[in-house]
């Protein structure tokens, strides 16, 4: 039996005890340790999507506001890029950028880029020029109409989706989702491909309109039924029917 006694007012803490103390220690950080690199390893992995927070970068070319807001831009190259538009924070369209549907604009904004899905938020509204009528050819992006067909997958707000908010799906996101669907974020219907990939398909109404969602089904997993067109690089759905995957309906 060890004659060691621990006195706490002491400066230094008898051999031993100080001994199997700095043992227990070294364990215990080496479990926590351990722990720490098991959870990270069991995450699942973040999406890809980037957003150029407090990065401006100049934009040009044909601003279309229907059915969705979006920047029609020619490159340096002769290729044709396709930008949707939203505003600062929580909301669509900024008031500053209306009413110049099929002009040619000028502005800085920050990218935001999912893969092939770009975005621009306008949060410089000093910068916003409007240039006159539109000077590319073919203004109006060309269509090709795919087929009627009825999905069922998870309504999604798609400016976090496309890469300012990590997570930007389920329950864990809704009322962000919420928030930006009020504000006129342009909605989306997460679905996934026959291989297994997400996908998103931008939602308007019928014959290139507006659509009016439910802000409340936001992050939710709704049926919709309409017809599938493509926008050159761009897939959407102009419903016909919108409901909720467990019952409802609009």
């Amino acid at each position: 039996m060890s004659d060691e006694f621990y006195i706490g007012y002491h400066n230094k803490c008898p051999p031993t005890l100080a001994q199997r103390t700095r043992r227990r220690v070294t364990q215990l950080a080496v479990l926590v340790v351990g722990l720490m690199s098991l959870f990270a390893a069991l995450q699942t992995p973040a999406e890809p999507g980037v957003f150029e927070y407090g990065v401006g970068r100049s934009f040009e070319g044909v601003l279309y506001e229907r059915p969705l807001p979006l920047l029609r831009s020619v490159s340096k190259d002769g290729s044709m890029t396709h930008f949707l538009l939203v505003g600062a924070g929580k909301h669509g369209l900024p008031a500053f950028a209306r009413g110049h549907d099929g002009q040619y604009v000028r502005f800085r904004g920050s990218l935001i880029q999912k893969d092939a899905n770009v975005m621009i938020e306008l949060n410089d509204p000093n910068s916003f020029t409007a240039l006159g009528p539109g000077t590319i050819p073919e203004e109006s992006p060309a269509q090709a109409v795919i087929q009627d067909i009825t999905l069922t997958g998870e309504l999604v707000d798609t400016k976090c989706y496309f890469g300012v908010m990590r997570p930007a799906t389920g329950k864990g996101h809704r009322a962000c989702a919420v928030r930006c669907l009020s504000g006129g974020v342009p909605p989306g219907l997460l679905v996934r491909n026959p291989e297994g990939n997400p996908v998103v398909l931008l939602l308007t109404g019928p014959r290139g309109q507006s659509l009016q969602v439910d802000p409340e089904w936001g992050a939710r997993r709704i049926r919709a039924s309409g017809r599938l067109v493509w926008n050159e690089d761009t897939p959407r759905l102009e419903i016909v029917s919108l409901s909720l995957a467990d019952g409802g309906g609009e």
